[in-house]
């Protein structure tokens, strides 16, 4: 049972204290409220202070008496209560948490994806360095438990007015699943442990909308007449762009992040095929996508490698094409296009190629289905695989369309059915 009386906790006052009837007693001091020390039968002494932390009754231990005497545990007390006084949480493990800042806490979700195998890790690294922590170091410094929806604001909200919308929105997303995961990781001990050290209990951008503008559906598509333009003026680009821009087409317009990462390795020239690891999504392994070469396409790989591994490259293999290369292309020509009068809806990108692909092959003459369009273009695939045998892997269907496709940019008509009329019998 505690003991009521109130004593200045000194060092000849603290020496002097018993239990009481043999059992643990706790004495208060005179001067701070909730500093006290615990006395047990045992005759061993703690110091510590109990107050009240957002409603919490919380009892924060000092340390043992003499390890730890009572000029300094005076001290301690003090600052404990000043903690308290300002709102902070002086518990050990709470301030190990409050001292984690937001940059810790953005450090911590790229180390994550990292350690998952993403291969956008370090462009999700840089983008945060330069967006979050060069722009605003105040706010990176700042406890990440004192977030608040205003400083997320004030991120995301200067990429929109700088109208890099897409930007402002990819930030948006890291921010909030920052915090998401710093949540869940509470749970997790398969989590780093600075992730898990964070005790993050809220997340200050779950309110945050969706950047408006941040991802505008490709509504463009070359007509036909437009593609086949598109195609000539390719082929008269010089090396090593023609062949690059060739297989692009000719390989069912790829996307160019999964293309750069094709190496010689990734060529069966036996099979005419080229393997193509797909990790776009949330997806943990890669998908093995598989890509039929027409003999086009691998005279345009012969004209294009040379000593170095990549297949995609501008410079004999020894790095891949960079971001925007086949966007340069792209524009070039659609600069051209449209000075000789070929343009006939406007503004058109490396992207539009691939739309333009799949909208023109699922049309007259050409008629392929949109399962086969999924499985070449590698995108929304789960259905059907659902829907089909997981072994059937589509290769004659994607040989088709691809035949189909050089075909549509040559100009040339689809074979029709040849009618072969019976005699009849004598």
């Amino acid at each position: 049972m505690a003991n009521p009386a109130k004593v200045k906790l000194t060092k000849t006052a603290v020496e002097k204290l018993t239990p009481a009837d043999g059992k643990r007693a706790i004495y208060w001091d005179s001067e701070i409220t909730g500093y006290g020390i615990r006395v047990m039968p045992s005759g061993s002494k703690t110091f510590f202070y109990q107050g009240r932390v957002n409603k919490e009754l919380i009892r924060v231990t000092i340390g043992k008496f003499p390890a730890k005497n009572a000029e300094q545990a005076r001290k301690e007390a003090k600052r404990i209560q000043g903690q308290i006084a300002d709102g902070q949480d002086p518990r050990p493990e709470k301030e190990e948490a409050g001292a984690a800042t937001f940059g810790d806490l953005m450090t911590a979700y790229g180390d994550v994806l990292e350690a998952q195998g993403k291969l956008s890790a370090k462009a999700v690294k840089n983008q945060i360095t330069r967006d979050i922590k060069d722009a605003f170091p105040k706010l990176w410094a700042k406890p990440a438990a004192s977030i608040d929806l205003d400083d997320c604001m004030k991120i995301v909200g200067r990429l929109k007015d700088a109208d890099k919308p897409r930007q402002a929105d990819k930030i948006r997303s890291y921010i909030k699943t920052a915090f998401s995961e710093a949540i869940a990781a509470r749970g997790n001990v398969n989590m780093p442990a600075a992730m898990r050290r964070m005790t993050i209990t809220s997340n200050p951008a779950r309110e945050m909308r969706k950047v408006e503008g941040s991802s505008k559906p490709r509504s463009r598509a070359l007509s036909i007449a437009e593609f086949r333009a598109y195609w000539r003026r390719v082929k008269l680009l010089p090396e090593p762009h023609r062949s690059l821009a060739m297989l692009h087409v000719l390989t069912g317009g790829q996307r160019q992040q999964q293309l750069a990462r094709v190496t010689l390795e990734d060529l069966d020239r036996d099979a005419m095929a080229m393997t193509v690891m797909d990790y776009k999504g949330r997806r943990k392994q890669p998908r093995v996508h598989v890509i039929p070469l027409l003999p086009e396409a691998l005279e345009c790989i012969d004209r294009i490698t040379g000593g170095g591994p990549y297949v995609f490259s501008h410079n004999g293999g020894e790095t891949p094409i960079y971001a925007d290369f086949l966007n340069e292309i792209a524009a070039k020509i659609r600069a051209q296009m449209e000075e000789a009068g070929e343009l006939e809806n406007g503004h058109f990108t490396a992207g539009t190629i691939r739309a333009t692909i799949e909208t023109r092959l699922m049309g007259k003459p050409y008629r392929v289905s949109s399962d086969v369009l999924a499985q070449l273009l590698s995108h929304g695939t789960g259905s059907i695989q659902r829907r089909h045998y997981v072994h059937d892997d589509f290769e004659e269907e994607k040989l088709e369309a691809l035949e189909k496709l050089h075909r549509m940019v040559e100009g040339r008509d689809e074979p029709s059915a040849q009618v072969i009329e019976m005699r009849a019998r004598a």
